[in-house]
């Protein structure tokens, strides 16, 4: 029995990118290439009649940016899976692209086998995004209340404000979950928060990457 292809579109406003893109993934058997559109207007017109299961989304373009894109082209492709392939490395960007139900956010400059297996996580309901390093900058910002976490309590109050899970920390520092876990709790009373969220608000606050 012959594999599903994975039907695909690309909305970017650089042609050569998505040439690029296109001669990548066009000898992937798995792969349907259904078309490209430079701008959001377009992209929603061929999202809308090609109904392809993945969309390779540039976060900036002409008439609009990722968050502006992602509620229309789900409007019309529902079951779409959204990939936001971009330049940008806001984490604040990154975050509200997660929480709008974008798949993935990928820089371009990634490779072949980096781009099919976003592609096809994607399609399996996984995600796809990167954990932005913190820079330990923050001594340096004064009155901040960061300052007096220790190396790895900033670090993964970051990683929490990144939007990730516990287990995803856990796996992605190494450590057990029990740690990270007690680790969450300890940052929450450090800083008299309540939760996830005011944390988030806080390391938004004072980080400015």
């Amino acid at each position: 029995m012959t594999p599903k292809k994975i039907k695909l579109i690309h909305i970017d406003d650089h042609l050569l990118f998505i040439q690029g893109v296109y001669s990548l993934l066009q000898s992937e058997d798995h792969i349907q290439w259904m078309g490209h559109a430079p701008n959001l207007e377009e992209g929603i017109e061929l999202t809308k009649s090609q109904k392809p299961e993945v969309v390779l989304l540039d976060y900036f373009l002409p008439d609009g940016n990722g968050i502006n894109a992602v509620p229309k082209i789900l409007s019309v492709t529902p079951s779409a899976k959204i990939i936001v392939l971009t330049m940008e490395n806001n984490p604040e960007i990154i975050r509200a692209c997660r929480e709008a139900g974008v798949m993935g956010f990928l820089p371009k400059s990634i490779d072949k086998d980096e781009l099919i297996q976003a592609i096809i996580s994607a399609v399996e309901g996984k995600t796809s995004f990167p954990v932005i390093e913190i820079p330990i900058d923050f001594s340096e910002r004064g009155s901040n209340p960061l300052e007096t976490l220790s190396k790895r309590e900033k670090e993964i109050a970051f990683l929490i404000a990144q939007g990730l899970t516990s287990a995803q920390i856990s796996e992605k520092l190494h450590l057990s979950l029990l740690t990270i876990n007690t680790h969450r709790r300890n940052l929450l009373q450090k800083l008299d928060l309540n939760n996830a969220a005011q944390l988030s608000a806080l390391v938004s606050r004072y980080f400015k990457g």
